[in-house]
């Protein structure tokens, strides 16, 4: 019996790789959930986190009212502080299954797409080291074991957004191989608009359309001239048009334009407003932990909100912030500005109470708190800024690169300390920091080669450098979409790096 097309002997392995790799996600995330607390565990089987209720709640109130958004009042914020893009995938489940059971499918959707993304995975990397028994080794690495798994039984972006990534540079190197115009045409159709919906899940992501001029640009020198302009406008054009439609339903909305993650807008009544953002950008300029600065924020506003600006949370607040800052601006003059965001919650307070949305203009004493801590940040950036351009953001990639990223519970918690886990825990961490450093292996084994640069080396590198200087975000799962790339840059880098040494020839 002949074997089909699409089965060829040759990728026999990789079909079975990925099938492999479906229940080896499977695997790992239920008995994880199963190992987990029960109270961080909701129904439908996926974990609870403190931004998960805004992907799924607003598909559940258009569902029930035919309006997308989150409930804040007669806030206009919640209509649009989360980008669609989760929420979109997500609504079919709700509507066919219901809740919870659409929170499973969910769940073992993204078990799939995990699968899928294997395939890709595989096939970008046997176009760079041209290996297939070594492609098939790391493919297995990055499907079967616990590296990439993480968040695949969460109800956060990062389920899918590796998977999304990956599939749009595999189809941006299936067009560039195609070898008729209907072919490629195709090819980078679907890539602009599965960037396209890439950048409404994540549009921090969005640095990563240069991809597509890149590829179209390098895959079109022998056309005219007028034609070349035609279809990059035209792909860019798909690319761009599922935020472009977010963006003017969202300024029909609000009557302006809000931006692509609108967290501080004017009229919001939560702890996220701008004082809480000035604070923030202070916190940056020594890289507070999110943990740390929420530890102590978050008790603070909990506390004025309801009437209660006694100083013992300042006093908990300063004992939180490093030592030396502290020293060097005083207790008094700090707690001072602390004392001032209290006063500007209790302006807050009225509203809260009564559940109205905050006026768009901002109150003296928010105003304040804001010319206060800034002041302290442009201070800070004067005094220290060796700290601040490079020592901070330095920390914050030390953070986010230098973990094992076995983010499940059961790694964390359970078998913590066993020495099977330990083990486990020490190559994965080997791995993982390797991962990054191949960023910058990359860009120079494969400087002459401009698009494999820019794919494993330039975009990562700008993402990294975004989170680490300019977000300061310091959760390792922001890391996780590059990290597909990351892992095949790091294989496809130790291949150039043999091949160097045994003199063969230089990857073009």
């Amino acid at each position: 019996m002949a074997i089909p097309a699409f089965l060829k002997k040759k990728d026999i392995a990789i079909y079975i790789l990925c099938i492999l790799s479906f229940f080896a996600a499977l695997f790992y995330n239920e008995l994880s959930l199963r190992k987990a607390p029960a109270d961080v565990v909701r129904s439908g089987g996926t974990i609870i986190t403190n931004d998960d209720a805004s992907y799924i709640n607003p598909p559940r109130n258009y569902l029930e009212s035919n309006s997308w958004g989150e409930d804040y009042g007669a806030s206009k914020l919640g209509r649009f502080i989360r980008p669609p893009g989760y929420g979109l995938l997500y609504l079919p489940f709700l509507k066919v299954f219901g809740v919870p059971a659409s929170i499973t499918a969910l769940k073992f959707f993204q078990y799939l797409l995990f699968a899928f993304s294997v395939f890709w995975f595989y096939s970008i990397l046997l176009l760079l080291v041209k290996n297939r028994k070594a492609t098939l080794i790391c493919s297995f690495i990055y499907g079967c074991s616990p590296f990439a798994i993480g968040f695949l039984s969460y109800t956060l972006t990062e389920g899918i957004t590796p998977a999304l990534l990956l599939y749009y540079v595999y189809l941006l190197f299936k067009a560039r191989a195609a070898l008729t115009a209907r072919g490629k045409n195709s090819y980078y159709f679907f890539a602009a608009l599965v960037f396209a919906f890439l950048f409404i899940v994540r549009p921090v992501l969005g640095v990563f359309i240069l991809l597509l001029p890149a590829f179209l640009l390098a895959d079109s020198r022998g056309l005219p001239f007028a034609r070349r302009v035609l279809k990059l406008t035209a792909f860019t054009v798909v690319a761009l048009s599922f935020m472009l439609v977010w963006q003017v339903r969202n300024y029909n909305i609000a009557g302006r334009y809000v931006g692509l993650h609108p967290i501080y807008y004017a009229d919001g009544n939560t702890i996220y407003r701008a004082p809480f953002k000035a604070y923030w950008e202070f916190a940056g300029c020594w890289a507070e932990r999110g943990d740390v600065g929420f530890s102590y924020m978050v008790p603070m506003w909990d506390a004025a909100i309801k009437g209660d600006t006694s100083i013992s949370y300042v006093a908990f607040a300063l004992n939180q912030m490093p030592a030396e800052v502290v020293s060097y601006f005083g207790k008094q003059r700090l707690s001072a500005v602390f004392r001032d965001y209290q006063s500007a919650v209790l302006y807050q307070k009225p509203y809260y109470d009564k559940g109205l949305a905050m006026p768009m203009e901002l109150s003296e004493e928010e105003q304040k708190v804001i010319a206060g801590f800034g002041k302290l940040t442009s201070e800070y950036k004067s005094e220290f800024p060796l700290q601040y351009h490079v020592i901070a953001p330095l920390r914050v990639l030390y953070l986010l690169a230098f973990n094992s990223n076995l983010s499940l519970y059961m790694f964390q918690v359970t078998f913590r300390g066993r020495l099977w886990m330990e083990a486990l825990r020490l190559l994965s961490y080997l791995l993982h920091v390797s991962c990054f450093l191949a960023v910058f292996l990359h860009l120079f084994f494969f400087r002459r080669h401009r698009l494999i640069s820019l794919v494993f080396g330039w975009l990562p590198f700008m993402y990294l450098f975004y989170l680490c200087y300019f977000q300061r975000g310091v959760e390792e799962r922001y890391t996780l979409p590059v990290l597909p790339l990351l892992l095949a840059g790091l294989v496809s880098s130790l291949f150039s790096v043999m091949q160097l040494m045994s003199k063969k020839q230089w990857p073009e």
